[in-house]
């Protein structure tokens, strides 16, 4: 095990942070991707 594996508290914290804001930000926009498609194909009906 080298040193640069350990990584800090704050360190671990700020990276579970990211994919928290990772997640909601892929959820908003597959919520918008989906609204978009639904539009169009109501739409085109």
């Amino acid at each position: 095990m080298s040193k640069s594996m350990w990584i800090t508290p704050e360190e671990a914290m700020r990276k579970k942070k990211i994919k928290k804001n990772l997640m909601y930000i892929s959820i908003m926009i597959f919520t918008i991707v989906l609204s978009a498609v639904v539009t169009v194909l109501v739409n085109s009906i």
